[in-house]
Formats: structure tokens, sequence, C-alpha cells
């Protein structure tokens, strides 16, 4: 998927060979940070079901790992969304 800024579409700057489904058109700092931080939880959540098990029995600090690092990710993309909202990014 190519992420492109609105803008860029309105100056021309997109090749039309990018201008298809499978672009994400964003125009706001705030609503790519709400993505992130949405995708971010999603993909925790997803491992914390269906993959910690499995690596925790194969090795404990690599689990621990991936938890420590999916936490952080949460703890940044969520910041990042307040932040934004705030007015920074917009």
């Amino acid at each position: 998927m190519n992420i492109i800024v609105r803008s860029e579409v309105m100056n021309n700057k997109v090749h039309p060979a990018n201008q298809d489904d499978d672009i994400l058109y964003i125009n706001k700092a705030h609503k790519t940070a709400e993505c992130a931080n949405k995708y971010a939880h999603e993909l925790r959540a997803e491992f914390t079901q269906l993959l910690m098990p499995a690596i925790t029995r194969t090795d404990m600090k690599v689990a621990g790992r991936f938890t420590s690092l999916l936490n952080e990710l949460c703890f940044m993309t969520k910041m990042t969304m307040e932040n934004t909202s705030k007015g920074g990014g917009q």
C-alpha cells in the first residue's frame, strides 16, 4: 500500500501509475497518527493472542523483548496522536 499526502495529489506530484485502489490518502498528521495508533494496538493484541504462547514456550527472553517493543510502539503512537491532536501536526 502506498501512502501519500493529499497535497501531493492536489499539486499533481503523484505519478498516474500510483493512482489506484491501493493508495491510502492521508491529509492530516493527526489522522496518520490515529491510524498508526490503531494498527499498533491491533498488532499487539494479535501478537498476544496468537504468537505469545508459542514464543514463550520457545524462548522467554524473545517473548519478553517482543512484548516490550510492542508496548513501546503503542506508547509512542499514542503520544504522537495526543500531540498532534493539540494542533502541532495539523
